[in-house]
């Protein structure tokens, strides 16, 4: 490779696309590249967070309005106004892009579909290939699956971190819509964090409340929520609000245990160490989970129709257990133990392994 530098580019609407990108980029640093990460807000925070040195420099660029926000009206008068906000937002990226890609061996896109380039290999990576309609709006979503087409076709390779097989994959329909055939691609297995995980366990945390992002109009309120609930259950509790602004350690009463913010040394101890995972329903959590093989009470954020599909689908299976807005944690806890985790033998190592090689192809 000529320039020995690589361009990435990672969504911010859910910080899971930053923790499973970081992966990808780490793999990177260890073979002698440089990088340029495009991101923004708490992903670009927290990816400032992961890594730091002369190999790696950071350009902060707006990011795509997060949909399916608010309820009744505001929903409808939000979605109208961000697919305007959006379409402003890819022409500008994508006009920076022609502006530096003469730099860059390759560019790697985590949902951020403008982020390429026609002159030098363009990979893109998503699990999401089909949105999920609500089902009153079914009809139209041949529309989504037609933009989806015309937006992943400009890029060389699409990497699905999921499985080939439908019926064993994590994300089903999600993941494997039918026009993929069309398009270069390949099903990667998992990407988390957690690859090197392996020391043994050193303390013992019964609960880990993990939100990692949270749509801004309903997190205050659950995260009260959560509160109230963690006081009713034996042992200890422990939180990771995943705020990146702040940087701060609470002890409560009922053995709970507050961090806005955890690193990667102390993210990693806490997952290890914890008897169960309470969490939103966010694709990389599950991908986190599968790495792991953790137990789980995960909940679907509000309006979002990827998560409450990934929840009806996973629950068919008896993976995990599910937590809507009304249900009680305490009981919800008692089923953990009858629930199924997902074996596989292919996790992150290998996915990494099989990226490179794709990548290597293009060159």
């Amino acid at each position: 490779m000529k320039n020995n530098k690589l361009l990435f580019a990672i969504s911010s609407l859910w910080l899971g696309h930053a923790t499973r990108t970081s992966v990808i980029i780490n793999y990177f640093l260890k073979k002698w590249f440089e990088i340029d990460i495009i991101s923004y807000w708490n992903a670009l925070n927290f990816l400032k967070s992961e890594f730091n040195g002369e190999k790696i420099n950071f350009i902060e660029f707006t990011d795509y309005p997060h949909l399916e926000r608010w309820k009744w009206w505001k929903f409808y008068y939000y979605l109208v106004l961000d697919l305007i906000k959006t379409n402003i937002i890819i022409k500008k990226e994508n006009k920076f892009v022609k502006n530096i890609w003469e730099k860059y061996d390759f560019i790697f896109s985590d949902w951020r579909y403008w982020v390429y380039s026609k002159n030098i290999p363009s990979f893109l990576l998503s699990h999401q290939l089909a949105f999920i309609m609500p089902k009153w709006l079914d009809f139209f979503s041949f529309i989504s699956n037609y933009f989806n087409y015309n937006s992943f076709k400009k890029f060389d390779h699409i990497f699905i971190p999921d499985y080939t097989d439908i019926n064993n994959s994590l994300a089903w329909k999600l993941s494997h819509p039918n026009w993929i055939k069309k398009l270069n691609h390949s099903y990667i297995w998992i990407l988390s964090s957690f690859n090197e995980s392996k020391q043994e366990k050193t303390e013992m945390i019964d609960y880990l409340f993990t939100i990692s992002w949270y749509l801004a109009e309903y997190k205050d309120n659950f995260i009260n929520k959560l509160l109230e609930q963690a006081k009713k259950l034996d042992w200890r509790k422990v939180f990771i609000l995943w705020d990146t602004k702040n940087n701060y350690k609470k002890e409560l009463e009922n053995d709970i245990t507050i961090y806005s913010f955890a690193s990667w040394d102390l993210r990693k101890n806490l997952f290890l160490n914890a008897e169960i995972i309470i969490s939103r329903a966010g694709y990389t959590t599950i991908m986190d989970l599968v790495e792991l093989s953790k137990k789980a009470v995960l909940f679907p954020t509000p309006n979002q129709t990827e998560q409450e599909y990934l929840v009806e689908f996973l629950n068919k299976n008896n993976f995990y257990v599910f937590w809507w807005e009304n249900d009680n944690l305490v009981e919800l806890v008692k089923k953990v133990d009858n629930s199924n985790i997902y074996n596989t033998n292919y996790k992150t190592t290998d996915s990494l392994e099989k990226i490179e090689k794709i990548i290597s192809k293009y060159k």
